[in-house]
């Protein structure tokens, strides 16, 4: 796994951060980027020619087994706790009032974190670029989450992720007792695609659970 990307610590209890936890808006904006295609391939690349970043929660129990992927393929989990508002191919085909820094988002995931089920104890908020284009390529952008109300938790600016960085572990959601407990992560992975991405997570998560007593 790469070193995670330089950014201000964020790390803390919902409550503790302001956000109101009935529901959070995991959500994507970006400028429409054309990529020129070079060499003698460019006329079988034009699906390819513009960036394509995708969003995706993944759903995980207390041993970070994988219960339930939200992303482009499946809009909802099964318990319609977390929900997928619709793809986006290229920042560009929502219309503009999805444009950058319009009123609504190219992507958004929302979270409603008093359904979810009681098993799911993590939740990873994944971001990837689904042609393999590095985010930095792109004009401008950024990943974000807020409340209902419009409170913003964090920004991640797009421009400033490492140069190669296609796959990004956002942020992370952890159960708590009366809360959940918000982790900014910012971590490049190395998968090449959410399905990937999610098994990467499964494998930190399961790295920084307590070893039982006695062995």
């Amino acid at each position: 796994m790469s070193t995670p990307v330089p950014s201000p610590l964020l790390s803390d209890s919902l409550k503790g951060l302001g956000l109101d936890a009935g529901a959070l808006f995991f959500a994507l904006n970006y400028e429409f980027t054309k990529i020129q295609s070079k060499g003698l391939f460019k006329r079988f690349k034009k699906n390819k020619e513009a960036i394509d970043i995708d969003l995706a929660c993944v759903l995980y129990d207390n041993h970070s087994s994988i219960h339930d992927i939200v992303w482009f393929k499946q809009l909802r989990d099964k318990a319609e706790s977390v929900r997928h508002q619709g793809d986006s191919l290229n920042g560009k085909d929502r219309g503009e009032q999805a444009m950058y820094q319009a009123p609504l988002d190219q992507e958004q995931i929302r979270l409603y974190l008093d359904k979810i089920p009681i098993r799911i104890t993590h939740i990873a908020m994944i971001a990837n670029s689904y042609h393999g284009h590095p985010f930095s390529r792109v004009e401008k952008g950024e990943i974000h989450l807020s409340d209902d109300e419009g409170n913003r938790c964090f920004e991640v600016n797009l421009k400033q992720l490492p140069k190669d960085c296609t796959t990004l572990w956002v942020a992370h959601l952890r159960r708590e007792i009366d809360d959940w407990h918000l982790t900014l992560q910012n971590l490049p992975l190395v998968a090449e695609d959410i399905t990937d991405a999610a098994q990467e997570v499964a494998h930190e998560l399961a790295r920084a659970l307590p070893i039982p007593q006695g062995l």
